[in-house]
Order: structure tokens, then sequence, then C-alpha cells
């Protein structure tokens, strides 16, 4: 009796894996291979907001090489350096974003953040009054207000 018990669950479960192999949209459908710079990007933002790092990182460089001009994508993968410690990197992204877009005033706060991290406080202070006179976000600007009033 157990044996056919056995038998019986077991085929239905192959019957059942089958059904489901056969209705299942093709790989291709179910994971796009390729999309916009924009959408990795996005993709980056989100990883980046549950603490993958790494897989953000990944989405920024994708949305890079599909757009070298792309100053956003530059400034994120900077944040996701900044948040796993990496300095260097981070500032060397926010030049990039600058470089690319000399009005992007995030950027600029980012950057001055990582100053003032790093000890440069005259870069900070510098990066971050910038950020205050390109800005007109209230979220930006109150971060960027906050920490250059404890700088001065």
């Amino acid at each position: 009796m157990t044996k056919k018990i056995v038998w019986l669950v077991v085929s239905c479960l192959m019957v059942a894996a089958l059904l489901l192999v056969s209705c299942a949209p093709a790989e291709e459908e179910v994971v796009p291979a390729t999309g916009t710079a924009e959408q990795h990007n996005e993709r980056g933002v989100v990883l980046s907001a549950v603490g993958l790092y790494e897989q953000a990182i990944t989405e920024f460089n994708k949305a890079i090489e599909l757009d070298p001009e792309y100053a956003m994508a530059y400034n994120n993968r900077g944040n996701a350096y900044w948040n796993k410690g990496n300095f260097d990197r981070a500032i060397a992204d926010y030049d990039k974003a600058i470089e690319l877009d000399p009005e992007y005033a995030e950027a600029y706060g980012n950057r001055g953040f990582v100053y003032y991290l790093e000890g440069e406080l005259t870069k900070a202070i510098s990066d971050l009054e910038k950020c205050l006179e390109l800005s007109d976000d209230p979220g930006v600007v109150a971060r960027a207000q906050q920490l250059l009033d404890q700088l001065r």
C-alpha cells in the first residue's frame, strides 16, 4: 500500500512539473537580455536601497556601458561605492558625473560628504557650497546645509 501511495505522489509531481515547464514562457521573455541605460540605473538604485551594493554596481556599469554620458549612473555608482566604504572610487565617479554635467548639484553634495568623511574639509565646504548654489531640491539643500553648518 505504501509503495502505491509513493508511486502516486511521484507520478503527480512529475505531471505537475511537466505542466509547469510546458506553460512557462521562453527564457528570453522572463528576463530580458538587454535594457536601456535608464532601466539598468533604476535597477541599481533599487538594489542599493536594499544594501546589495555589488549587484547595484553591476547594474550601474551596464547603464554606463550603454550610455557613457549618463551622469546620473556615475553619481549612483559613486553612492554604492560610498556605502561600501570605497571613497576613492566614489569620488572618481562623482568627478565624472560633474565633468559630464557641471550643474549636477547632487553629485557636488555627495562628493562633499565623502570629502568630509575623509577629513578633506576645505574640499567638502567648497562642494557643499556649490551644491547649495545649484540645487532647488529641498532634501538635497537641507542635507548639504546641515553638514555645512557643522563644518563652519
